[in-house]
């Protein structure tokens, strides 16, 4: 997989919207986005030459590389999917609702969770589908290279510091309440059901558990 070499998607750029501005968005696309894809590359064009032979766990050129491909990897996904959850305000899918209503009991207890779970990191909140149990969680993860094995996400929001910090300063919970959750769109989740049968899944999975 060395050959293989990130894209900068452009068409994912969001527009200025009511609580993030052109000059918060443009920052954060074009300079940290854009950012994570350049390392990616080089580190992938730099496993090409590494010495293999040299690999260890304690330290090695081998490792680092491979250490540092993982974050800005997870950075690029992450964002991808970010930029797709600011599409606009929307109702999510009928499924969406009926699950987060089942799993927290109403889609506004879920929202409150997912909100003190982003005021809570460092880095990420993130609304997953547990392909495992079939059911939605809220993870909270500080860094790019920690994350939730075999769970697709469907809602994300960035709270690392250049997702806000033009607009809001130190405010945090402004971002949260004003910049983000107003512009949460669930496109990005429609296209995760359309592209996995996770109403389909679900229903097996809590058959077999029941």
């Amino acid at each position: 997989m060395i050959q293989f070499q990130a894209q900068f998607k452009t068409n994912l750029k969001p527009k200025p919207m009511p609580g993030l501005s052109d000059r918060q968005l443009t920052d954060h696309f074009d300079v940290k986005y854009k950012g994570y894809i350049t390392k990616f590359n080089e580190i992938q064009n730099k496993l090409k030459e590494i010495d293999k032979q040299k690999a260890n766990p304690n330290y090695s050129g081998v490792r680092e590389l491979l250490v540092e491909r993982l974050y800005c990897h997870n950075s690029i996904k992450l964002h991808e999917a970010y930029w797709q959850c600011l599409a606009g305000p929307g109702d999510p899918p009928d499924f969406i609702k009926q699950v987060l209503t089942e799993d927290f009991g109403s889609y506004d207890n879920w929202k409150e969770e997912f909100k003190a779970c982003g005021l809570s990191a460092r880095g990420w909140s993130v609304c997953g589908f547990d392909l495992d149990s079939g059911r939605i969680f809220n993870i909270l993860t500080d860094t790019h290279s920690i994350g939730a094995w075999n769970m697709i996400p469907l809602m994300i929001m960035d709270m690392y510091e250049h997702a806000y910090y033009i607009d809001y300063g130190a405010s945090v919970k402004s971002y949260v309440e004003e910049g983000f959750l107003p512009n949460m769109s669930w496109n990005y989740a429609a296209k995760m059901i359309e592209r996995y049968p996770l109403s389909q899944y679900r229903t097996s999975l809590l058959k077999k558990a029941a």
